[in-house]
């Protein structure tokens, strides 16, 4: 039988009672109090139990939070050590695009001055520096694009709006510079 059920049975057995003994007394009669005083002791029982009752479920309730305090504290240090070699890995990654860009920046500097030696005309500005760095720029725009959303900007990085024939960039750099590139390859009928 549970607690509530237990109190509610002896307060209305205490209550019936303690009717009784006034009863009894009003009419002059002896009353056995040994019934009574039993209710009232099992019923400072049933409160004395109560009250362990809700201490334990305290106690519980405590520990099941500092477990679940604990758990987040696990999962937060797993994922902190995550997001720092991901922050590595993005810095390494960065780093490498940087050499990279520097490189085809220097390729695409030494490919301009070849158009322009077997030209004779001038000509290979596509290559040069300032455009070369304008296509990479609205590359790494395209690229970073899913990073900005509408907003085209990232922290304080803004990006142009610049769309491009094709994702691939060595696919937009060929279309974009060959045609110079292949003009002085098949070399003039002059």
């Amino acid at each position: 039988m549970d607690l509530a059920r237990r109190r509610a049975e002896a307060e209305t057995r205490i209550f019936t009672l303690q009717q009784a003994r006034g009863v009894a007394l009003l009419d002059g009669k002896s009353f056995d109090n040994r019934e009574l005083t039993a209710l009232e002791t099992e019923l400072e029982a049933i409160t004395a139990a109560e009250g362990e009752e809700a201490r334990r479920t305290r106690e519980a309730a405590v520990a099941a939070e500092k477990a679940r305090l604990a758990g987040l504290q696990h999962k937060l240090d797993l994922l902190n050590g995550e997001r720092l070699e991901i922050a590595w890995k993005a810095q390494k990654s960065a780093e490498e695009l940087c050499e990279y860009i520097k490189l085809w920046l220097v390729m695409n500097a030494d490919c301009a001055r070849l158009v322009r030696t077997l030209n004779g005309k001038g000509g290979a500005g596509i290559l040069d520096r300032n455009d070369t760095a304008i296509r990479i720029s609205r590359l790494l725009a395209n690229t970073l694009k899913p990073l900005t959303g509408l907003g085209r900007q990232f922290g304080l990085i803004k990006f142009p709006d610049a769309p491009l024939e094709s994702a691939h960039w060595a696919e937009t750099e060929r279309k974009l510079t060959n045609p110079e590139i292949a003009a002085v390859l098949k070399g003039s009928d002059e």
